[in-house]
């Protein structure tokens, strides 16, 4: 059997993040539909199907015929400690509740109270003929004046968060393909230093030999052989440590820029979903200080969402520059001078972080 690449890393996601009870059934069902895997009619997958993908030990390389287990000759997707550890999860949903009726408040423990600190609760609240969710401040240090907020008017201003801190529309491709070019360039580089350091290593290494059968053959005396020692062995330390150092250089900002990057493409289709777990995940990401005052979402972003904050603000403005008008609908195609802009910024900011003690960069193309 030959999985299907993109299901498989699906199924191992989704068998993943149930084993950590996160997820019900039906959170489940519309992880898989954000993750791509749909019926064949393009609908979400329904209870049962999602059931029978979470209790399927085929995933394990086990197949059932008849009562009976086989061993498949296949690799399988999963390992059985986390196959058991998703049944256990199946099993304690399965149980009765104690309490009639679940509330399901997403985005409590989310945010805290922009007037006295207390943490944000929510509830059920009746009127206009209709049960809503609204979340408020619990008061728990005291009196607060701070007004309730309806859940569908906090839910849109989230949204419109994770949106200012998405990559623009259309943005991605050309994103991701200059960091695999940097990340090319910069293996590239680390080759062609690998082997001057080869070289020189090999140079020193023929010193030391030289000084060694030197000293041996009485050419060389003892104080000037090791004065002359301890200074190559410095030496060869030196190049050695330049070696480890420049090694991890590409690793130091371009995986962190790549996660970071990631985590803004995901926060724009966030945007636009109902997976309130990962908007809830995706929020505590970006931002500290995450607060609610007069009826207001706020929130102190990490660097360098900023930039993304900037960017989107630029190319959704009227009086930015040229290309920014220009590419107002979604999977258009940016403009070079705006993207270079962006991209340049970000890794300057990721370089500077994690590369302070590394080489100068080598030139933006």
């Amino acid at each position: 059997i030959e999985p299907d690449p993109v299901k498989a890393k699906i199924v191992r996601a989704i068998y993943k993040e149930f084993a950590t009870g996160k997820h019900s059934l039906e959170s489940a069902r519309h992880r898989l539909s954000f993750y791509g895997l749909v019926s064949r009619s393009g609908k979400v997958l329904g209870k049962a199907a999602v059931q029978r993908i979470l209790t399927n030990p085929v995933y394990t390389g086990r197949i059932i015929h008849k009562g009976e287990s086989y061993q498949g000759n296949f690799e399988p997707l999963i390992g059985n400690e986390l196959f058991e550890a998703v049944q256990e999860q199946l099993k304690q949903r399965s149980r009765p509740r104690k309490s009639r009726h679940r509330h399901d408040f997403p985005f409590t423990g989310l945010f805290t109270c922009g007037e006295c600190g207390g943490a944000i609760t929510a509830q059920y609240g009746r009127g206009n003929g209709g049960t809503y969710v609204y979340y408020r401040c619990s008061k728990k240090h005291g009196r607060c004046n701070q007004p309730y907020l309806r859940d569908e008017i906090m839910l849109k201003q989230i949204r419109g968060l994770l949106q200012k801190v998405s990559l623009p529309d259309g943005w991605a491709p050309a994103v991701f393909a200059q960091l695999e070019r940097w990340e090319d360039e910069e293996q590239t580089k680390l080759h062609s230093f690998a082997q001057n350091l080869a070289t020189d290593l090999s140079l020193l290494h023929g010193k030391l030999d030289n000084l060694v059968n030197g000293f041996l053959d009485g050419i060389i005396d003892k104080e000037t052989y090791l004065i002359k020692k301890d200074e190559l062995i410095r030496q060869k330390i030196e190049l050695e440590q330049r070696q480890s150092q420049f090694g991890q250089r590409a690793k130091l900002w371009v995986e962190p820029m790549r996660d970071w990057l990631e985590s803004a493409h995901k926060a724009g289709k966030l945007a636009s979903s109902n997976d309130y777990p990962d908007m809830k995940e995706m929020m505590e990401k970006i931002g500290t200080n995450r607060k609610i005052k007069d009826k207001t979402v706020g929130v102190d972003l990490h660097p360098p969402f900023h930039i993304l904050l900037k960017y989107n603000a630029l190319q959704g403005s009227q009086e930015g520059p040229k290309e920014s008008k220009e590419k107002g609908r979604p999977g258009k195609k940016p403009e070079r001078p705006i993207l270079s802009a962006f991209l340049n910024e970000v890794r300057t900011y990721f370089e500077q972080k994690f590369c302070m003690h590394a080489e100068n960069s080598h030139p933006r193309k």
